[in-house]
């Protein structure tokens, strides 16, 4: 709460920031100051200039891969028709999926018949054709990537680059505040070390 009868402060903390970091004339203004200054807008500078490139070659990457992933997933993988040999439950409402793991038969692409547990929609009847994804072998294996998740993996992955790149400047913003507050402190105790005597000789 401010002080009835002191001054306001104009500005928010990000213009009053500013405002004390921009380079001037400022008799106050140490050059280690005006040095910190200058690091840290090279250093913003610099991974503003780095990080888009970074993040577009990211992106670029984790969608080659995810794409090359899928291709060899349609290649070794196949759809099949199976068979509930039971009815499928209820379901479970705390439950993150929308199938139930139900017992069913089917033939493998190489002409094997398999058995298993295979996700169901609930309250399907024994006797009803569910769509499955099996391997090479003819066990059951979980659907090729979708286009859409190829995508999504390169939007995180172009993300994570942004984001690395803000956490690295914020702390190597931080290292070089703490380092250079500890040169300045140990500058104003030199300074204190000769002034201190003259005023300890002030009469007043």
């Amino acid at each position: 709460m401010r002080l009835k009868g002191s001054p306001k402060v104009q500005g928010s903390w990000p213009l009053r920031a500013i405002r004390g970091a921009r380079p001037d004339r400022n008799p106050l203004r140490r050059g280690i100051d005006r040095l910190e200054t200058c690091l840290l807008v090279g250093l913003f500078v610099a991974l503003a200039a780095v990080t888009p490139f970074a993040a577009r070659q990211a992106g670029h990457a984790s969608y080659r891969s995810a794409l090359q992933v899928r291709q060899e997933q349609l290649l070794t993988r196949h759809q099949v028709r199976a068979k509930l040999t039971q009815d499928a439950g209820p379901g479970n409402g705390y439950s993150l999926s929308a199938y139930v793991l139900t017992a069913a038969t089917w033939t493998a692409h190489s002409g094997v018949a398999r058995s298993g547990n295979v996700p169901a929609n609930p309250g399907s009847r024994k006797g009803s054709a569910v769509t499955i994804w099996t391997d090479g072998n003819g066990y059951l294996d979980s659907p090729p990537l979708q286009l859409s998740e190829v995508a999504s993996q390169a939007a995180a992955a172009t993300i994570g680059v942004i984001v690395a790149a803000l956490v690295c400047f914020i702390a190597a913003a931080t290292a070089i505040r703490q380092l250079f507050n500890r040169r300045r402190m140990a500058a104003w105790d030199a300074d204190w070390v000769t002034t201190a005597p003259t005023w300890n000789r002030q009469r007043w």
